[in-house]
C-alpha cells in the first residue's frame, strides 16, 4: 500500500512538472544531398541569380550582416506585398550557415508582420555532394499560425527538392554543352 502511495504522489508531482514547463517550440525541418561541391550550393542561396535559378522569379540579396534577403514570388505586386519583403540576413558563416529573418507570405496578414527565423546549414559530405539542412522556428500561438507552420512544414521539403533538381539540371544544361 505505502508503494502505492509512492508511485501516485511521483505520478502526480511529474504531472504538475510538466504543466510548469513551456510548450515546446515548433519547428520546421527539411534537408536534401545535392550533388553540386558546397560553394555552388552556397551560391544557390546567397545570391540573386542563385536563387532565382530554383526559388523564386527574383531577388534581393546582399551577403552581409542586416543586408537584405528578399525573395519576390509577385515581383510586379506592390512593396510589401512581392514574397519577403523586409527579410534580412542576421549572420553566416562562409559555406557553412547562413541565417535570415522571414516573412509569412502576404495573404497570412494576421502573422505577417512578425519575422520568422530561418536557419540553412550546408555540410559537405564529399568534394561534389552537400548536404543542405533547413530550420524554420518563431512560430506563435493560435490558428493563423497553425496555417502558416502547416503551410512552410509542406513548402520547405518541395523547395529543397527544386534546388536539388536545379543542381541536376545544370549538370546535364553543363554535359550537353560539351557534347
Amino acid at each position: 500500500m505505502r508503494a502505492l502511495l509512492i508511485v501516485c504522489l511521483a505520478l502526480a508531482a511529474s504531472s504538475a512538472a510538466a504543466q510548469d514547463r513551456p510548450p515546446a517550440e515548433r519547428v520546421v525541418t527539411a534537408s536534401v544531398v545535392a550533388d553540386v561541391p558546397v560553394s555552388e550550393a552556397w551560391r544557390l542561396w546567397t545570391t540573386n541569380e542563385g536563387v532565382t535559378s530554383f526559388f523564386a522569379p527574383a531577388a534581393n540579396i546582399e551577403l552581409r550582416p542586416q543586408g537584405p534577403f528578399e525573395l519576390f514570388f509577385a515581383p510586379d505586386a506592390e512593396p510589401g506585398q512581392r514574397g519577403s519583403d523586409g527579410t534580412i540576413i542576421l549572420g553566416y558563416q562562409e559555406e557553412r550557415m547562413l541565417s535570415a529573418s522571414w516573412a509569412l507570405p502576404p495573404y497570412m496578414e494576421e502573422v505577417r508582420p512578425h519575422h520568422t527565423h530561418l536557419l540553412i546549414r550546408f555540410e559537405p559530405l564529399d568534394e561534389d555532394r552537400t548536404r543542405v539542412s533547413l530550420t524554420h522556428s518563431g512560430w506563435g500561438e493560435g490558428e493563423a499560425w497553425d496555417t502558416a507552420y502547416a503551410y512552410f512544414e509542406n513548402v520547405w521539403p518541395r523547395v529543397l527538392e527544386a534546388m536539388q533538381a536545379s543542381d541536376s539540371d545544370s549538370d546535364s544544361a553543363t554535359e550537353e554543352a560539351g557534347d
